[in-house]
């Protein structure tokens, strides 16, 4: 008591800021026992969507689906626990390994379609590893493959973002364009803020487990309000309408080249060619829609005709290299060279955007050259000529 017998033991200014700091103790506490609980249950790592119960693809809370390697892999078909076509996990690189990463879709991943899906036995990933291989031996160059089928842009940007941060690259190859402008609902990684502040708070929470889980709550939500059927050709919309807008794919590229460069890796756009370029399909529209997987490819996109999807893919191959050129990206102008190799049988007559085992290599070819011309490898040695050859020559 003070002399005028007011009892000053306690201020009820401090009284309140000493509540709201161990307010905010306990809920960093909680919130931290919540992440380790979810990182070792693995919780924020799955979730249900339409996707769940398709036999190749998985929901993922961030990236909206992913591979799903219970029921993918075999001894022809590798694919490691985070979705990706390989052998090998994805793990911190070695300093004296030149390390390629390979960003794409379905035509980076190694698929083509007949009546099903069938798979490439060499992408042009491993298949450019190899030619390293073959040509210098083990552990000069690795290259990841991280193409996954349904993947666009968005996907990704999001996968630099997070499953792939920390692989260190020291070369990123970006082969996108085919899912950017098909149509598809709830086919797209979680979107990127445009504001600079908010897209470091969200890089900031996507390195916790406790995000993801958030959102896999709102996909659970989702999936159990949505209608418990597959996409039929009368749940398409008449109109076509991309799924990652022109000005989208483009602001896409330049963030992936812009996070690669950040890191340290040099960043090459490769244009995705199509089967109209090759002699033995060009102009060859009538036969297409014999097969059931062409066929589905317009209809499940609200396109009239071949024509108009082939100006649409090669808008957005114009886009890229646009890009490119722009933020000075090199262009591994695929669709070019598909023109200068068409007489090949680098497209069957039933996928227009998938190349055959032919066309990986192609492609695997063209990198690895470009690999020689940075002096990254040295050039193949001369091939021997053969008997034909010599005879041509003579």
């Amino acid at each position: 008591m003070t002399p005028s017998g007011v009892n000053v033991s306690s201020d009820p200014q401090l009284t309140t800021g000493k509540r709201i700091v161990f307010a905010a103790i306990t809920l960093v506490l909680l919130l931290g026992l919540i992440e380790v609980v979810l990182r070792m249950t693995g919780a924020a790592e799955t979730c249900s969507s339409q996707y769940a119960n398709l036999d190749v693809w998985a929901c993922d809370p961030i990236l909206g689906f992913k591979l799903n390697p219970k029921k993918l892999v075999s001894d022809d078909l590798p694919i490691n626990r985070a979705g990706f076509r390989t052998t090998n996990e994805f793990g911190p690189k070695n300093p004296a390994v030149y390390r390629v990463l390979a960003l794409g879709d379905s035509c980076t991943f190694g698929i083509i379609t007949r009546q099903i899906f069938e798979y490439i036995p060499v992408p042009y990933p491993q298949r450019l590893e190899q030619l390293v291989l073959e040509n210098e031996g083990p552990g000069k160059v690795e290259v990841l493959n991280a193409g996954v089928p349904g993947y666009n842009s968005s996907h990704g940007l999001m996968l630099m973002r997070t499953k792939l941060r920390r692989l260190q690259p020291d070369l990123v190859t970006v082969r996108f364009g085919w899912n950017d402008h098909f149509m598809g609902k709830e086919v797209r990684a979680g979107g990127e803020p445009v504001n600079v502040i908010a897209r470091g708070l969200q890089d900031l929470l996507l390195r916790t487990s406790l995000y993801p889980f958030v959102r896999r709550l709102d996909l659970e939500v989702q999936a159990w309000r949505a209608p418990k059927h597959r996409p039929t050709l009368a749940d398409i919309p008449k109109e076509w309408k991309p799924i990652v807008p022109m000005d989208e794919y483009k602001r896409n590229l330049r963030r992936i080249a812009e996070i690669a460069r950040a890191r340290g890796a040099e960043v090459w756009f490769l244009t995705a060619p199509h089967a109209f370029l090759t002699d033995e399909n060009r102009g060859q529209y009538d036969k297409f829609p014999n097969a059931a997987s062409a066929r589905a490819l317009l209809a499940f996109n609200a396109i009239p005709t071949f024509d108009r999807l082939i100006e649409i893919h090669e808008s957005y191959a114009a886009a890229t290299r646009e890009v490119g050129a722009d933020i000075g990206v090199p262009i591994v102008d695929m669709e070019q060279l598909y023109r200068e190799h068409a007489s090949e049988h680098l497209y069957s007559s039933y996928d227009v955007p998938h190349p055959t085992q032919e066309g990986h290599d192609l492609e695997a070819q063209a990198l690895f050259d470009r690999l020689v011309a940075k002096g990254i490898v040295k050039p193949e040695p001369p091939r021997p000529l053969s008997a034909l050859d010599r005879v041509s020559g003579s």
